[in-house]
C-alpha cells in the first residue's frame, strides 16, 4: 500500500504528510467498495503515525484527487473515521486525526486469526451446539449496528479439548443477511469459516480480550466452579462493504488459555 512520504510541521507542530509520490490503489474491480478501500488506508496510515494525533488531515478535495474518487466517496471514507472517533471534524477548520490515540487497537492480520480459528476447528470438538433465533439485546444492536428490536440468530456451543471443556462460544448473526445453519455445521466449521462458505466476504474483525469471573451457568458449562478466573474474547466481524456481520462472546477458562504475539520494532 502506498504510504505519503516523510512529514512536515505545521504551525501548531502536528505533523502532517505531504501528498503521497505515488497515487494509493483504490479498485474498481473489487468487492470492497471504494470509501472502504479509501476508509481501510487513511486507517493504517493514521495507525502507522503518518498522521499523527492532533494532524489536519487534507482537505477532502485534495484527498478525492489523491486517491482518484469522488468527493462523495472520499467523505463516506472520513465518516467512517469519525464513527471510530478516530478523527474530528471542526467546522471551518477542517478534519483532525484524534490527541488521544492510546486506545487505538493493535494492528493484527486478519488471515493468520482465520488460520488459528481452521486449527481451533480441527483439534477441539463441539457439544451441545444449538441454533435459535431471538431478538437482540441492547449490546448486540449496538455491536452490530441495529435498531432495537431487531431480530438475529444465536449459535452457542461448548468447545471441547479432547474431554474437557475449554470454552463456551456464543455467536450472533443478523437476520437480515438471510444466513441459515443447523447446529451440526458448527460441529464441522467454526462461525468465521462457516460464514465464508456461505458467501460472505470477511474483511476484518475488532477483538477484544478480557477477564470475568465464572458465574453459576458459566461454571456448569465449563465444569469449574462459580468464581474461577475466565479469559473473554469479543469480536465484531464485517465484511468487505464495512457490514457488521457477527458478534461473538467467548469464555474460556484461564487454565487452559495463552495469548502468544510476536512483537517487532519497525526499523527507522
Amino acid at each position: 500500500m502506498a504510504r505519503p512520504p516523510l512529514q512536515a510541521r505545521d504551525t501548531d507542530a502536528a505533523r502532517v504528510p505531504r501528498s503521497p509520490r505515488v497515487r494509493p490503489q483504490v479498485s474498481r474491480t473489487l468487492r470492497s467498495p471504494m470509501y472502504v478501500q479509501v476508509y481501510t488506508t487513511l486507517r493504517e496510515w493514521i495507525y502507522e503515525g503518518l498522521y499523527a494525533p492532533g494532524a489536519k488531515l487534507p482537505a477532502e478535495s485534495e484527498l478525492s484527487e489523491m486517491f482518484g474518487v469522488s468527493r462523495i466517496t472520499t467523505r463516506q471514507a472520513i465518516d467512517l473515521l469519525v464513527d471510530e472517533r478516530l478523527v474530528l471534524r471542526q467546522q471551518g477548520r477542517g478534519t483532525f486525526v484524534a490527541t488521544d490515540l492510546a486506545s487505538a487497537p493493535v494492528k493484527g492480520d486478519m488471515d493468520q486469526l482465520l488460520r488459528k480459528v481452521k486449527r481451533l476447528g480441527t483439534s477441539t470438538r463441539v457439544r451441545d451446539a444449538s441454533v435459535e433465533e431471538v431478538t437482540a439485546d441492547e449490546d448486540t444492536c449496538k455491536d452490530l449496528g441495529l435498531p432495537t428490536g431487531a431480530r438475529v440468530l444465536v449459535a452457542s456451543h461448548v468447545r471441547l479439548l479432547g474431554e474437557v471443556p475449554i470454552g463456551y462460544v456464543v455467536t450472533y448473526i443478523p437476520r437480515d443477511l438471510s444466513i441459515r445453519f443447523d447446529p451440526r455445521e458448527l460441529n464441522r466449521h467454526p462461525m468465521l469459516t462457516l460464514l465464508e462458505r456461505k458467501g460472505i466476504s470477511i474483511a476484518g474483525a475488532d477483538q477484544f480480550i478480557g477477564a470475568t469471573l465464572a458465574d453459576a451457568r458459566l461454571a456448569r458449562f465449563l465444569e469449574t466452579e462459580v468464581g474461577a478466573p475466565l479469559v473473554t474474547v469479543r469480536l465484531i466481524v464485517v465484511d468487505t462493504s464495512h457490514r457488521r456481520v457477527e458478534r461473538l462472546l467467548a469464555y474460556y477458562r484461564a487454565d487452559h488459555y495463552t495469548h502468544h504475539a510476536w512483537l517487532s520494532r519497525g526499523l527507522a
